[in-house]
């Protein structure tokens, strides 16, 4: 299958483009710096076609499927991992800073989608999968931002799953609870120990790691998931039972 893959350097997103790989599909990864996988990109450069974007830059999606260059192909998935973590009290928001965070992590899925189900861009019965989180579902403290966002992806999800059904187009989302990938590590660079315990003793499971997340993902892309739309799928290692 031809996918399409946002967030393919880092976390969960590399960890789907390995696992792809390894399926033996042909992937269209979008990231920011390819420059941390450029080894991985050696070896799979037959499978593996990489383009750099940002998706602060929303309004030049459209130029970015021009660029992907299909020509008879067409794509059979979309698998969009890309996006921002933030913790920040609602005081400090401004306008551009809600609408950045919105661009990255509401916008840009939109966007994508919006495209991706073009005709002339993917197959009827392909299937759409966004990376969501579990605080699209829960609230916290200084996450006005993240959760807004991605609770928005969830209504998307459900919404565009009736629209494109006709199609047999499949939508679905997957959220992890605090999953150990680069971004969590930054974030836990900004609080102490006992903090980082606290976060991790509200995880029945404890944290999870990226490997946890991907089989739900790659399930979802496949046909064994035909008859599953418009769900979004927690996966949390029990933190939202509680």
């Amino acid at each position: 299958m031809n996918i399409l893959l946002t967030g393919a350097t880092s976390g969960i997103g590399f960890e789907t483009l390995k696992q792809l790989i390894a399926d033996e599909h042909t992937v269209y990864a979008i990231g920011r710096d390819f420059s941390k996988i450029d080894s991985f990109l050696q070896i799979h450069k037959s499978q593996v076609f990489d383009f750099n974007f940002d998706f602060n830059n929303v309004d030049q999606i459209d130029q970015l499927f021009i660029n992907f260059n299909l020509e008879d192909k067409k794509f059979d998935g979309l698998i969009h991992c890309a996006g921002i973590e933030e913790t920040l009290p609602l005081s400090l928001y401004s306008t551009n800073k809600i609408r950045s965070i919105f661009d990255i992590n509401v916008f840009s899925g939109i966007e994508l989608l919006r495209h991706f189900t073009k005709k002339k861009y993917c197959n009827d019965g392909a299937s759409v999968v966004f990376l969501s989180s579990v605080m699209g579902t829960l609230g916290q403290p200084g996450k006005v931002g993240y959760c807004a966002t991605k609770s928005a992806l969830l209504g998307l999800v459900k919404a565009s799953a009736l629209e494109f059904a006709k199609r047999k187009i499949r939508i679905n989302a997957v959220l992890p609870g605090i999953i150990n990938t680069p971004m969590t590590q930054k974030l836990f660079t900004q609080i102490n120990q006992n903090q980082i315990k606290e976060i991790e003793n509200m995880h029945p499971l404890g944290f999870g790691e990226v490997q946890d997340v991907v089989p739900t993902i790659l399930f979802l892309i496949s046909e064994n998931a035909k008859w599953i739309t418009g769900q979004s799928i927690i996966i949390d290692g029990g933190y939202s039972i509680q």
